[in-house]
């Protein structure tokens, strides 16, 4: 659509390397500390509203500057989403099984990034773009409401919970250091 030569293509993965790297160090950490930590299920759930209206967009422009700036909203939403979640599940095991953890989150996602994209082209098949996109969109739309439903009581009460639990296990309960 827009006929991206290899230049082009570097050039707007450049922007989004950077758009990733500036939403996680400095974005994020804006957003968590203007709303509080309190509103974390609210702002993933905007999150996940700014990924859908974003995608669908992307789609349906003829304008590369307003790709731009929608694949920005993108990926300032895709790396405060991913703040988030990389600080909550830090505490939902104990430090010595941590890295057991994280790399169960990481085959995860390494095999969503090969079955993703096997499904999408299945899809496509079907039709094109709206096959895939419409896909794309109720995966965010369910995520919006698995979000909404659980990520409180399951991820941050989980998160709690199981620093409670593992004082009790190490006799701090209650206690303070000296």
């Amino acid at each position: 659509r827009f006929d991206f030569g290899p230049a082009d293509h570097g050039k707007f993965m450049s922007f989004v390397g950077l758009s990733y790297a500036l939403s996680q160090g400095f974005v994020a950490k804006k957003v968590i500390s203007f709303f509080g930590p309190s509103q974390k299920v609210r702002i993933i759930m905007a999150c996940c509203i700014a990924l859908g209206i974003g995608r669908y967009f992307v789609y349906h422009t003829q304008s590369l500057a307003l790709v731009y700036v929608l694949f920005g909203l993108i990926i300032t939403a895709l790396g405060i989403v991913n703040t988030i979640l990389t600080a909550d599940t830090s505490t939902l095991a104990p430090p010595s099984d941590i890295g057991g953890l994280y790399g169960i989150f990481e085959a995860v996602e390494s095999s969503a990034g090969i079955a993703g994209p096997i499904v999408g082209g299945f899809l496509a098949k079907i039709s094109p773009v709206t096959a895939p996109l419409m896909t794309v969109l109720l995966l965010y739309l369910f995520l919006f409401f698995l979000v909404a439903a659980g990520y409180e009581s399951y991820v941050i009460n989980g998160c709690q919970s199981s620093t409670l639990n593992d004082e009790k296990l190490n006799g701090k309960a209650g206690k303070k250091e000296t």
